[in-house]
């Protein structure tokens, strides 16, 4: 089994879930409920997790989050503030699921069709470009998150 391309192809992943981390290490708690980008900035944070386990859970039903689901996918504002450590609790059950994903994962399975998430996104969808959007997706949001600190005159986390 042959993983050199997918062991340097985790690596933007592992860059991007660090800098996550760190952003709810540092995040102010009033920084933490306001609002940017469109979206409480522990909403985005919360997305960006959720969407990891999207990607990567198969068939297995999503792991169990601290909001409802039209929150975690950003069609409404989340009316209760997810604090962090909800989201660390919910990060950690994620992160487990995104590494036994990328553990499973080969070169050769790189091309490979995933048709849940072809048939969900209504594009086809392979593992490359899950692999792809696991680090993309989540430094995306976590961008919208890192312009809040700088508002605030905060170093950021890039």
């Amino acid at each position: 089994m042959s993983r050199a391309l997918t062991d340097a192809a985790t690596v933007p992943f592992a860059h991007a879930w660090s800098l996550l981390e760190a952003y709810v290490k540092v995040c102010p708690d009033e920084i933490w409920e306001e609002t940017h980008g469109g979206w409480p900035v522990w909403q985005q944070a919360l997305h960006a997790v959720t969407v990891l386990d999207f990607f990567t859970r198969g068939d297995a039903p999503p792991l169990p989050a601290p909001a409802p689901q039209e929150v975690l996918m950003l069609t409404v504002q989340g009316a209760e503030t997810v604090d962090k450590a909800g989201l660390r609790a919910y990060m950690a059950a994620v992160k487990a699921r995104v590494d036994a994903w990328l553990a499973a994962l080969d070169d050769a399975a790189l091309s490979v069709k995933d048709d849940r998430l072809s048939a969900a996104l209504g594009m086809e969808i392979s593992a490359v470009w899950v692999l792809i959007m696991l680090a993309s997706h989540t430094q995306y949001h976590l961008g919208s998150c890192d312009a809040a600190l700088r508002d605030h005159g905060l170093p950021g986390v890039f």
